[in-house]
């Protein structure tokens, strides 16, 4: 036990430790944790660990990406990201499919596998991993044009669900059983997921708005963990999908005005990280070396079929959907979506779903997606950032924090004024050059009497006031920042600022386009549907 505590804690330090000197490379972190679990099964200071229980091993990542998901929907801004919610809903649905299919009739050709082994390869695979995609982005701290950020968020956190149902009944057929039994389950996964999801989400969010300021912060966050793990739990008790139960409920939860937010959301980056940790070392360390060698050539051939060919056909497929050759959905951004689908924790979870239901299999599933894997985050991710200054994708007149939605918290979030000197270390500086935490956010600049709009390239100026939404209040008069998504219906369509006659207490501080366009808010600019304005308000 203790060898275990010991063990567990060396690996977390040293995985954060390398995390740094792996980024300067532009190599994600990930990888450490996969390589140490290779090095934890073949060497060791305790001699090689050996652990090739499936059932453990799908149980304790089962568990772990429940919290991703749940995380991935708790920090989805509904109102930001409605304006490309059909267009990720197909990514994650249409296009998992198209994904599977080409895949299943890749691997049958090429690998000469029965259909429906070829199909539980092509489900296992069909599902790009978000945790991965926006630890890059965060780290990096791009900014994608074309709401790509948001497009590929939602992705990332609804096909999760489509692929797991997908592996459920090739696991069904593999074992056997008739039609009937598939479709009866895919109905009950479905209805089983939504109505426990959304009835748990809402039951939690009456609780929260009526005692959860009273309760000690460490209780919210308690009863938050606990209410993640509960809407998995119970939708797979009565045969429902959990993960799809767990998605609503933290997309409820995430968009509701619940107290104590900002600290449910550090105590989650934290718990998406650990789990993370497990998943990539238990594929690691489950690995029997030996068996590598003959993957190695499958598990090349599967990711560049993946890379080159599945991924693609299904985001050129939906392309032609939205806006063909429009502004919103640039060929870039096409290139750029096919480039980011990145495997992951969420495939390693399906493989131990299949290994742990002894299902007969001629291939060496486990190696091979471990190879993906790898291969997967090793060169996709490594090549990440490059590939979108190269495609152009990449909007440095953005704030990176504004593609994510967890730092805001409207009904807790406080605001402070700095001043900045001529020896300040942030005097001369493009504000995306500022180390800010994740949750403070530059919102306004004052310079002199004027008031300037904050963007990712402004620099700046000994002399500056800046205004920076935080989580400690220090002014001295109460403020609140709020963003609002501009319907058709609404009276400030088509009219300029200057005309909308605001209150002397109320500033509209940024403007960002449907497409993605940072627009400076000067008096002369237009209002149109879809715009996301921040408004800033002071007594």
């Amino acid at each position: 036990m203790l060898t275990a505590l010991i063990l567990g804690s060396f690996i977390v330090i040293v995985c954060i430790a390398a995390s740094q000197p792996l980024h300067r490379f532009g190599v994600p972190a990930l990888i450490m944790f996969l390589v140490l679990g290779l090095l934890a099964g073949s060497v060791g200071p305790w001699g090689p660990i050996h652990f090739d229980d499936y059932e453990v091993a799908e149980t304790i990542c089962s568990l772990a990406l429940v919290f991703i998901i749940f995380y991935g929907g708790f920090g989805t801004n509904w109102k930001t990201a409605r304006p490309v919610v059909a267009e990720s809903v197909l990514y994650s649905t249409l296009g998992v499919v198209i994904t599977a299919g080409a895949v299943t009739l890749f691997a049958h050709l090429v690998f000469g596998l029965g259909w429906a082994e070829s199909f539980l390869i092509g489900s296992v695979v069909s599902c790009i991993d978000a945790a991965s995609i926006f630890s890059i982005l965060r780290s990096e701290k791009l900014s994608l044009r074309f709401n790509t950020a948001s497009v590929l968020e939602i992705e990332g956190g609804c096909n999760d669900l489509p692929a797991y149902m997908l592996t459920v009944v090739a696991i069904i057929i593999l074992q056997g059983q008739n039609a009937d039994t598939v479709f009866l389950t895919v109905i009950i996964q479905l209805l089983g997921g939504v109505l426990v999801g959304v009835a748990i989400a809402v039951g939690t969010v009456w609780v929260l708005k009526k005692v959860g300021q009273r309760l000690p912060e460490g209780m919210n966050l308690l009863l938050v963990i606990a209410v993640s793990i509960l809407s998995y739990a119970l939708a797979s008790y009565f045969g429902g999908n959990g993960y799809l139960a767990t998605y609503l409920c933290g997309i409820i939860l995430g968009n509701a005005k619940i107290p104590k937010r900002a600290h449910i959301v550090t105590l989650f980056d934290s718990i998406d990280w650990l789990a993370q940790i497990m998943i990539f070392f238990l594929l690691g360390l489950m690995a029997t070396p030996e068996r590598l060698p003959a993957m190695i050539l499958p598990g090349l051939a599967l990711t560049a079929f993946l890379v080159l060919v599945a991924r693609p056909l299904a985001t050129f497929a939906i392309f032609p959907l939205f806006k063909p050759g429009g502004v919103r959905n640039d060929w870039r951004k096409c290139l750029f979506i096919s480039w980011a689908g990145l495997r992951g924790a969420a495939s390693i979870v399906f493989v131990f779903l299949a290994l742990a239901s002894d299902v007969v299999l001629q291939s060496d599933l486990f190696s091979m997606i471990l190879i993906v894997a790898l291969l997967s985050i090793s060169v996709q991710g490594t090549l990440f950032a490059p590939v979108a200054r190269k495609l152009d994708m990449v909007d440095d007149t953005l704030d990176y924090q504004l593609s994510f939605n967890d730092f805001q918290e409207q009904s807790a979030h406080s605001f402070f004024r700095i001043a900045v000197e001529e020896d300040s270390g942030w005097a001369h500086r493009a504000i995306r050059d500022i180390p800010l935490g994740s949750h403070i956010l530059i919102v306004l600049i004052k310079r002199g009497d004027t008031t300037i709009a904050p963007r990712g390239d402004t620099v700046v100026l000994p002399g500056d006031v800046l205004v920076l939404a935080g989580e400690q209040y220090t002014g001295d008069a109460h403020t609140t920042i709020t963003q609002m998504l501009v319907e058709a219906s609404n009276p400030w369509v088509g009219h300029q600022i200057k005309d909308l006659h605001l209150p002397e207490t109320r500033l509209i501080v940024s403007i960002v386009r449907e497409d993605g366009t940072a627009v400076t808010p000067k008096g002369r600019v237009k209002i149109y549907p879809e715009d996301t304005l921040t408004l800033f308000d002071w007594e």
